[in-house]
């Protein structure tokens, strides 16, 4: 086990949006989580690094526990150091190439030597098929391409656990396929992963296990086929129905 989630809650104000979440991922897993919009998806990627601050429970990592009302700040580095976020939007710097995109964690977070992190960023860049595109700005890129230079950015620092929250949503559709197919690469390299996506097929296919969430607590979990043809619960059957959920293929 790399990853184990316990016991979280998360408010914004009276609105508590996690309600007790418990789960944990192994290494090399894929765990897809999917659910309506405001169901603690996204709130719960970001509190797993810290980016929101979680009220109460435990996040594991590795060696690491942490009690997140006594978090630290060397505990937050440490989640920090060893996750890496993929966005809805991309977050690129815009004045800043997409080598030097890649290359910017490299040199400010983990100090290496300049042309050490070059070397890394052009490999990552050529991974995802961008090996033409090092010296484009965002703004001369595809939103597809604009993404896979995120995902590249968060490769290059080498995390234990790839985090990414809705990669697909903020593409034109003829973009999408772009982008899963380089994660679904990813996977295949054994990559330990938690993806939250709309994309039911996706999930199926790349997924380990499967959360459903539904009003801040996981309402049913299992194998991809359990989920999707298999569901438990009335509410994750009426999911599946209401995001008309195709047939899915598995891994």
């Amino acid at each position: 086990m790399i990853l184990r989630v316990e016991n979280l809650h998360k408010r914004f104000g009276r609105n508590e949006i996690l309600r007790g979440i418990d789960f944990s991922v192994d290494e090399g897993q894929v765990v897809g989580v999917i659910g309506s919009s405001g169901s603690g998806k996204s709130t719960l990627l970001r509190c797993i690094d810290f980016l929101e601050r979680p009220d109460s429970g435990r996040i594991a990592l590795m060696d690491q526990s942490i009690d997140v009302q006594r978090v630290t700040r060397d505990q937050i580095l440490y989640m920090r150091r060893n996750t890496a976020m993929v966005f809805q939007q991309f977050h690129l710097f815009k004045y800043k190439t997409a080598l030097e995109n890649v290359m910017e964690g490299l040199l400010a977070v983990q100090k290496l030597p300049k042309a050490e992190a070059r070397d890394l960023a052009e490999a990552q860049l050529t991974g995802v098929g961008l090996a033409d595109r090092m010296d484009y700005y965002p703004r001369q890129l595809s939103g597809g391409q604009q993404q896979r230079v995120a995902i590249a950015r968060a490769l290059a620092l080498n995390p234990k656990v790839l985090l990414l929250d809705e990669p697909t949503s903020a593409l034109d559709p003829e973009m999408v396929g772009e982008v899963l197919d380089v994660i679904r690469r990813v996977a295949d390299l054994g990559k330990t992963m938690v993806i939250v996506s709309h994309e039911m097929s996706f999930v199926a296919q790349i997924s380990d296990e499967v959360l459903f969430m539904d009003e801040g607590v996981i309402a049913e979990r299992g194998a991809p086929q359990e989920i999707f043809q298999h569901p438990r619960q009335e509410r994750t059957r009426r999911f599946l129905e209401r995001v008309h959920a195709p047939a899915p293929e598995y891994r």
